[in-house]
């Protein structure tokens, strides 16, 4: 999934304010908390993406091809995008 970049600055924005409203935190250096949360969220989306894709690769390449959508399709989905996310300790 592609996050764009307005709307990761809008969600990063929303988590400052609430961490600051809940008195959760503190931040010294807005910017920096600010573009620290924005590279988080970017992360956070990048390694979702090349899980989809792994996954996607791996259902594609069953010789008796599965239907994007149908039960079967999302049910092998679900199983092989926990064991990717397993994989790599996410």
């Amino acid at each position: 999934m592609h996050i764009s970049e307005d709307r990761i600055s809008h969600i990063a924005h929303r988590i400052l304010d609430r961490l600051w409203k809940d008195d959760i935190a503190d931040f010294p250096d807005e910017t920096r908390s600010l573009n620290a949360i924005k590279d988080a969220i970017s992360d956070f989306f990048s390694v979702a993406e090349e899980i989809d894709q792994a996954v996607r690769k791996k259902l594609a390449s069953y010789s008796q091809a599965k239907v994007p959508g149908s039960r079967e399709w999302e049910i092998l989905y679900q199983k092989f995008y926990a064991e990717e996310t397993a994989k790599r300790k996410w």
